[in-house]
This record gives structure tokens, sequence and C-alpha cells, in this order.
């Protein structure tokens, strides 16, 4: 299992105006989100609240770390960004050491299924997907 920790920060404004995830190629952040851009209605109006992973336990202590390579991701100055919270989780992603396999079958047997990012990637992402193939195969079963 990997530990992540997510850093929430402030901003006056956001440094996209995009709902995109940005993930960092070259330095320590997992990815890295405006997470107003896609809801505003999780910031106050005129504020944006930006959301960061790290791999790893960190504590609030690593905070300015985080957001002197947050200035360098969104190319603007971070030193007025409040810092809200961090958050660590331990075991929080399953390890896909290699050789993983990826894209296991979610039908076992006739009428029986099964889901979860174990089937997929191991994210979030990867148990939805993994869900979405197994409602799928539920259905052609069914004729659906």
């Amino acid at each position: 299992m990997r530990s992540v920790t997510t850093f929430y920060h402030a901003a006056s404004r956001s440094p996209m105006d995009d709902p995109t995830q940005i993930i960092d190629a070259e330095g320590h952040i997992t990815d890295t989100l405006v997470i107003s851009d896609a809801a505003p209605e999780y910031a106050p109006p005129g504020r944006a609240l930006v959301s960061t992973s790290v791999l790893g336990v960190l504590s609030g202590a690593d905070e300015p770390r985080v957001r002197a390579r947050l200035s360098q991701i969104y190319g603007t100055d971070t030193s007025d960004w409040e810092h809200l919270a961090t958050y660590a989780v331990r075991e929080a992603l399953p390890a896909m050491v290699p050789p993983f396999r990826l894209r296991r079958p979610v039908r076992l047997a006739p009428g029986r299924y099964v889901c979860g990012d174990h089937r997929d990637t191991g994210s979030q992402q990867g148990a939805l997907v993994s869900g979405r193939r197994a409602a799928d195969a539920v259905l052609a079963d069914l004729g659906a």
C-alpha cells in the first residue's frame, strides 16, 4: 500500500481557470487540481480551492516545500496562498508494482461479477472504471 498526503490551499484567484488535473512528472507532487474550477461551490465567491497530493506521509511542516513547487507548476506567486489543511492517509492506494496486470476480468463466472481498483488501476478512477466494466458485463449477459 502507498500513503498519500493532501494539502489544501485557498488562493485569491484560480491560477488555471480550467478544471484540469496536473500531474507533476518532474517534482515530488503526485497531482494538483484547482477544485473550485470544477466545483465553484467548494470555495467562497472570489476565492479558489487548490488540492495537492504527494506520495508518503507528510505534515504541515512540509507545506512550504509543496507551495514552492506549486509556484513552479502554476507559474504564479503562491506566497499569499492560505494553507487550510493537511491530511495524511496511510494505505491510501494499493501499490502497483511491476509486473502489474491491468484490466483483470470482471466476469468471474455466469452471474458472478467483481469490481474494484484491484481489477483495473489502483486508484479511485480504477475503481470507477472497473465498476463500469462490471455493469456493462452484467447488461451484456442480460441481453440489454
